[in-house]
C-alpha cells in the first residue's frame, strides 16, 4: 500500500527523472527532513525505488503501478499551475440564517 504523499514523490519523480531535488520532494510533501528520508526508505523497501547509481530512480513496479492508477503523464507542474476553479451548485447563495440540509441526508 502507498501513503498519499509517496504516492505524491513518485508521480514528482516520474516527471523530473534525473533533474529531481529532495528540497523540492521536502517542500511539495511539507516533510521535516526525518519524514523524508523515511518516506524514501519506505518506498524503496516497497521496490518503488531504487538508488543504485546514488541517484534515486523508479522501478519497474512503480511505472507499472502509476500506469495501473492513470498517473504515468500526470505532471506535478500542471497541478500546481492550474487556475482556481470555482464550481457553481446553487443559484442563490446561502445567508447564515438559511438552513442548511445535504442532499440525502439521514437520521
Amino acid at each position: 500500500m502507498v501513503e498519499f504523499k509517496e504516492l505524491l514523490i513518485l508521480v514528482y519523480l516520474n516527471e523530473f527523472r534525473d533533474t529531481y531535488l529532495l528540497s523540492e520532494i521536502k517542500e511539495l510533501c511539507n516533510f521535516s527532513i526525518n519524514q523524508m528520508k523515511k518516506s524514501l526508505d519506505d518506498l524503496t523497501s516497497k521496490g518503488m525505488l531504487s538508488s543504485n547509481t546514488g541517484r534515486l530512480a523508479l522501478t519497474n513496479k512503480a511505472e507499472l503501478f502509476l500506469k495501473d492508477k492513470n498517473l504515468l503523464n500526470v505532471s506535478i507542474t500542471d497541478l500546481f499551475q492550474q487556475d482556481t476553479v470555482t464550481l457553481k451548485f446553487i443559484e442563490k447563495p446561502l445567508s447564515f440564517v438559511d438552513t442548511y440540509i445535504p442532499k440525502d441526508f439521514k437520521l
